[in-house]
């Protein structure tokens, strides 16, 4: 919210006024000022909602145990596949073609084995 009010302050000392005809306010006047302040205020409050709810599902996840992250494309089966067309010679590309994932994939198995 500082900073909205510096910018409004330096656009002001330079003679700029902002028009918004979306959400009605033109910074030129105190009341579309004002509007715009509010208008900043807002989506202050409104990212900091987001931020405590964001928070507080990563809380909850936490004390039920459960893990964040990605769920893994590949099993075990698949990447002794992979290792397997690979010892064969065959391309990154051949090898995701059939093995059915992508060239990232087959390479990331790859970099670990």
């Amino acid at each position: 919210m500082k900073e909205l009010i510096l910018f409004l302050s330096d656009m002001k000392d330079k003679g700029i006024g902002i028009c918004s005809v979306r959400q009605g306010f033109d910074t030129s006047t105190s009341m579309g000022e004002i509007m715009f302040q509010f208008v900043g205020t807002l989506s202050s409050w409104e990212r900091e909602m987001i931020r405590e709810r964001a928070l507080a599902g990563l809380k909850r996840a936490k004390s039920e145990r459960k893990t964040l992250r990605r769920r893994k494309v590949t099993n075990d089966t698949m990447t002794a596949r992979i290792l397997e067309l690979r010892t064969a010679t065959k391309s990154i590309r051949e090898i995701a073609s059939e093995v059915g994932v992508s060239r990232g994939t087959v390479s990331n198995v790859l970099k670990v084995a």
